[in-house]
């Protein structure tokens, strides 16, 4: 059991010491446009080369839509100067890290100076055709030998970094797999440690699904000081500045003039309410999440925590924690008399007459 926990440890130092040079290169990858077009492809033509069940997660048959998709949404959001820079500013940190977390195919591609970046940047840019849609999703169908020949200064870049972003990979799937057989070991040491002086070990439970139990709940942060559990329209209408971030779209203002909340208003409130508020444990990345009643009736969306709750993330404390959530009854008022979508409404099975009454 030692000699196994000193092994996952011995993983997880390897990692930290070339934690920094892989978090560039993860982002060189994934926050630019071209180059990270120009990789896709690369990989693409390379996993094409094996039946469709061996290829790597993401490259099958089944991924090309989405690969498909994402080559075609290069086109909004590339700018060559903004790629440049970004590359510039990541690739000069690269550069800066110790010699033993340099990688010999990014120093090839991208020189090893200030000076040489810059040169190789510039032409690697102005002698690339991926700007274009037409020309990346070409490339895509292309097989090994034809991007190989390419003469496309972008995809000769990225085939050369192909075989180091390879080995990156296969290291990570097997130091992920080494640390996956021996974190077991460390599992029982910990929990025979926690048992010999009476505490509990708590399970794992990052990446699954994770259920909050409270209740609608008001709020007094301070003397004098009093959170309603319930947000209304006219909130918005008293917060309304006419200036970012309190400038209201005319189509909801007009509509909150016009008081027709039907069946969504709340009946103790005679009005549309917006947000509400739970004693909910909830943290970042909780963001979206259902709120379900005692009936597992949809509510609410969570989206918030109030000032107070910042502590949350480490410590759960009743007297200031609430979480903020949007009433659906709000959502279902905006899609059936501000932005009308009876489409969605359908689609999520609400009774026919709110499909129906606000069709146009």
């Amino acid at each position: 059991t030692r000699a196994d926990i000193a092994a996952a440890q011995a993983v997880l130092d390897a990692g930290v010491a070339t934690r920094d040079r892989d978090q560039l290169i993860a982002l060189i990858q994934s926050q630019t446009q071209l180059l990270r077009a120009a990789i896709a492809v690369q990989r693409l033509a390379n996993e094409r080369i094996k039946p469709d069940a061996q290829r790597e997660t993401g490259y099958q048959q089944r991924d090309e839509v989405l690969i498909t998709g994402q080559l075609k949404q290069a086109q909004r959001r590339y700018a060559p100067q903004v790629e440049k820079a970004l590359l510039t500013e990541l690739l000069t940190q690269y550069q800066a890290l110790p010699a033993a977390q340099h990688v010999a195919e990014f120093d090839a591609v991208f020189g090893t100076t200030p000076a040489q970046l810059k040169q190789k940047l510039d032409a690697m840019y102005a002698g690339t055709q991926l700007g274009e849609e037409a020309n990346r999703l070409a490339a895509m169908q292309a097989d090994r030998a034809t991007l190989a020949a390419s003469k496309d200064a972008l995809l000769q870049a990225a085939g050369a970094l192909m075989p180091a972003l390879l080995r990156l990979d296969e290291e990570a799937k097997t130091s992920a797999g080494e640390l996956l057989r021996l974190r077991p070991a460390y599992m029982r040491a910990l929990i025979a440690f926690r048992k010999s002086q009476g505490r509990a070990v708590y399970p794992d439970a990052n990446s699954t699904l994770r259920v909050s139990y409270g209740r609608i709940s008001a709020m007094d942060p301070r003397d004098g000081v009093h959170y309603r559990p319930l947000t209304t329209v006219q909130g918005i209408v008293e917060k309304h500045t006419g200036e970012d971030p309190f400038d209201a779209p005319k189509p909801l203002l007009d509509a909150i003039a016009k008081g027709d909340f039907g069946t969504t208003a709340e009946p103790s409130l005679g009005t549309q309410t917006v947000d509400f508020l739970t004693n909910l444990d909830t943290t970042g990345g909780n963001s979206g999440s259902p709120v379900l009643d005692a009936q597992g009736k949809l509510i609410g969306l969570n989206f918030d925590s109030n000032w107070e709750a910042v502590s949350a993330s480490w410590m759960f404390d009743p007297r200031f924690k609430r979480a903020i959530h949007v009433d659906m009854r709000y959502l279902r008022w905006l899609l059936a008399k501000v932005y009308p979508a009876p489409h969605l409404l359908k689609e999520m099975n609400l009774p026919a007459e709110w499909s129906a009454r606000f069709a146009g």
